[in-house]
């Protein structure tokens, strides 16, 4: 049982939290590429750019099973993949509108010190402006990540189909007590991973330069 929650059913590999770790990472990796390009044209480009920031807020208020659903019902991609995407495309909602605020909150004083240096403006956004809005956004980032990491769970339990058959096995067991047990360790599992993880990246908010760790 501990394999099989660890790497997922012998037929349906992998899965369990390696695949929802594997989800997660993809996802939320692309979201914060993807959530900074978009950053980056809303700033840039704030009044031509209204027409994608009110359909990422549309899409924000959709529910990431809704996603799912949706993306398996009008195309023919596997489940897994459209759960992938419906990841990427609800982690970029939150991602990029984050990273958007803080990037249009840049300092005024860090931008005048970045053009005494001698900066020119590429270089000021790329050693400066988007490190110290990535470094900044931070703690609402792992709060995404942490929310997302919970969400793929679920999300990896369906698209591998692993709900129908974990729920008949328990079932047909009569003994709660097993119940019990089955529960409690994905519960701590799945705990385990979102602590490593937070602490993970508490360590490397550590190591990130101070200069760039400045307060709003």
């Amino acid at each position: 049982m501990i394999t099989d929650m660890l790497i997922g059913l012998p037929a349906q590999r992998p899965g369990g939290i390696a695949l929802t770790i594997i989800l997660t990472v993809g996802s939320a990796s692309g979201a914060v590429v993807l959530g900074m390009v978009y950053a980056v044209i809303c700033v840039g480009l704030p009044w031509l750019s209204l027409g994608l920031q009110a359909a990422l807020a549309v899409a924000r208020g959709v529910p990431v099973l809704l996603l799912v659903f949706a993306l398996g019902q009008f195309t023919s991609l596997p489940l897994v993949v459209a759960g992938y995407l419906a990841l990427l495309v609800y982690s970029l909602c939150h991602v990029g509108e984050t990273l958007r605020g803080f990037l249009a909150s840049y300092p005024r004083e860090l931008r005048d010190q970045s053009r005494v240096l001698g900066h020119g403006p590429v270089r000021d956004w790329v050693l400066h402006r988007l490190t110290w809005t990535l470094s900044n956004s931070m703690d609402a980032l792992v709060t995404h990540w942490i929310s997302l990491l919970k969400d793929t769970g679920a999300l990896t339990v369906l698209g591998i189909g692993e709900l129908t058959t974990v729920a008949t096995t328990l079932s047909l067991t009569s003994d709660v007590s097993q119940w019990e047990l089955i529960i409690a360790m994905a519960g701590l599992i799945y705990l385990t991973v979102a602590v490593i993880g937070i602490q993970s990246l508490e360590l490397l908010k550590k190591k990130m330069p101070p200069t760039e760790r400045a307060v709003i």
